[in-house]
């Protein structure tokens, strides 16, 4: 699903990779190399965004943080169908921003595999209001560690839909990203109440509040 957002936020960057002048193995490695470096900016975004999230965690404060993270989740969503493709930098980072867009400018115009390697790694820092939906999940892990993995897998599921973009400029219609861009506030819907349901579990039963008890039956105990 995270897949379908990007390529319709940052399909017009792929489709512009200078990429097209290589040979098919050439240009395939291209594309796996821009597609690399925004998985790696992810991870380490979510390596650094799960510390922010261990602090919270040894505070006490992760399940309501879990619950909050949720809610607003759910509020925006319903103030806005389209509250993902609204979210802009913080006015502090805007600066910031400007820089990443103008570096992206002048490494377009560069053909080699380390120029196409950063102009992921820089894209990556773009403001995305799916990214920081999937920073705020990796906030609620409350670990480093795992907050990267979710990161760098989150970056890998756009691999594909993204490449393929890329390297067929037809693959997915205008229509269809259209399309399946009415579809996300669903799953951010779904996701909200998954940390919702998160910050409520008690020991147990993960995520119902339900605690683990033996039940006997006639050949012994189970739990």
């Amino acid at each position: 699903m995270s897949s379908l957002h990007c390529v319709g936020m940052c399909g017009p960057i792929a489709l512009a990779l200078p990429v097209h002048h290589r040979s098919t193995f050439g240009k395939m490695l291209g594309i796996l190399m821009y597609n690399a470096g925004r998985a790696i900016t992810y991870s380490l975004l979510g390596v650094l965004f799960g510390f922010a999230g261990s602090a919270l965690n040894f505070g006490g404060l992760q399940r309501g943080l879990s619950i909050g993270t949720g809610l607003f989740l759910l509020g925006t969503v319903a103030y806005s169908s389209h509250w993902l493709d609204q979210l802009s930098a913080p006015i502090p980072l805007q600066k910031g921003v400007q820089w990443i867009k103008k570096r992206l400018s002048s490494l377009l115009s560069r053909r080699s595999f380390p120029a196409l390697f950063l102009l992921g790694t820089l894209n990556g820092l773009l403001p995305c209001g799916l990214v920081y939906m999937a920073l705020i999940s990796s906030v609620a892990l409350g670990n480093p560690w795992e907050g990267g993995l979710f990161m760098a897998l989150f970056g890998a599921g756009t691999i594909p839909a993204m490449s393929a973009v890329a390297f067929v400029k037809t693959f997915i219609s205008t229509k269809f990203r259209n399309q399946a861009r009415r579809l996300m506030p669903a799953f951010v819907a779904a996701v909200a109440i998954l940390l919702i349901l998160r910050g409520l579990e008690v020991k147990g039963w993960p995520m119902l509040g339900l605690e683990a008890r033996e039940i006997p039956v006639c050949h012994g105990a189970v739990k």
